[in-house]
């Protein structure tokens, strides 16, 4: 199993430039301690602008959008940014492509919201054709049109940089990404059923496309905070948390209705009633480690884990320490969880 951030930015009471310069700080703690990726969600700004910042101050985490919303642009300058971030970040870029967020955000550029899925769907085998010819490439699709399109500019990861799918529950996404042989991308808010569902999608779309098939590439995303005792763990997040809960009931709620208790309201998410259903890791090390390898069980296995980021969880020295404190006392217990291996073991039996 490998480790990251998800770097979702919503601080809420900062401004952008605030904001974005604590995402690079947890971006930098976590190269120093070995994470391997962090993927930065665009809503204010595309990530690429963030990721190039933060590559000055990084020497090998790999970055990524996540994601970056293929309706927004052209198939052709998506792949052009994206081999000239990988040469920015010498070799670490990853592309991450999904929808985006808000349906009036395809209104402000003139698109039909109703088409995003068809865009995403023909803006990513555009770009992947892109990335593989050996000529320029006429193209005239329903969204987009192109004639003699070449990639000027040539990444530094052969024959492209990684690219990852956001899925959210999707079944079409999980398809597409699994057509593709791609990676996928899930949410902090994912049930383990949702979640479930969305590997063996894809395992099975690898499958039928003569890919090998393989959970490496499946990445979980959970809340996680490490202190020395539950006590100290709860009680450094439950304050934040509590206007975590509150800002995505008001604003998110599609994210939460399957967190809300059996027979319950979106206002009985409490802090401590997640951390006691083990929806957020939150406690000692021993703690965390028991949720991790009982999330990794219940869901058939994934190749990463990534920290839910971007948030005022704590001040920063404490999610510093609570990320040393990861590496130092979890990491190397849950490194050796191989999803592959699970999965033949689970089959066997």
């Amino acid at each position: 199993m490998e480790f990251g951030l998800f770097c979702n930015n919503r601080r809420f009471e900062r401004t952008l430039a605030d904001g974005r310069d604590r995402d690079i700080f947890e971006i930098a703690t976590a190269d120093k301690l070995g994470f391997e990726e962090v993927w930065l969600s665009e809503h204010q700004t595309p990530a690429e602008l963030i990721i190039a910042k933060a590559a000055a101050v990084t020497t090998r985490i790999r970055m990524g959008a996540g994601v970056r919303p293929l309706g927004f642009y052209h198939p052709l300058q998506v792949a052009l940014e994206e081999n000239a971030t990988d040469q920015l970040t010498h070799g670490r870029y990853m592309l991450g492509a999904g929808n985006g967020f808000y349906a009036k955000q395809m209104e402000w550029r003139g698109r039909d919201a109703k088409d995003t899925r068809a865009m995403v769907e023909a803006s990513l085998e555009l770009i992947l054709k892109l990335f593989n010819a050996k000529d320029p490439v006429d193209y005239d699709g329903p969204f987009w049109q192109g004639k003699q399109m070449i990639l000027q500019c040539p990444p530094v990861q052969a024959p492209h940089p990684p690219i990852a799918v956001a899925c959210t529950g999707s079944e079409e996404s999980a398809r597409l990404a699994g057509r593709h042989n791609l990676g996928i991308l899930t949410g902090d808010f994912i049930p383990v059923p949702r979640l479930t569902k969305i590997a063996d999608l894809a395992i099975a779309e690898q499958i039928k496309n003569g890919h090998p098939p393989s959970r490496r590439k499946i990445r979980s995303t959970r809340v996680i905070y490490v202190a020395p005792t539950d006590k100290q763990a709860r009680d450094d997040m439950r304050e934040s948390y509590a206007k975590t809960i509150a800002w995505e009931i008001g604003n998110t709620p599609h994210h939460q209705t399957e967190r809300i208790p059996q027979g319950g309201t979106l206002q009985d998410i409490t802090f401590d009633y997640l951390v006691d259903n083990g929806n957020l890791f939150v406690g000692s090390p021993a703690t965390v480690r028991k949720r991790i390898e009982e999330h990794f069980d219940v869901t058939g296995g994934f190749g990463v884990l990534l920290f839910h980021a971007g948030r005022d969880y704590a001040t920063p020295e404490k999610l510093a320490a609570s990320m040393a404190l990861f590496m130092q006392e979890v990491a190397l217990k849950v490194r050796p969880l191989d999803p592959d291996r699970h999965a033949r073991r689970v089959i066997a039996a």
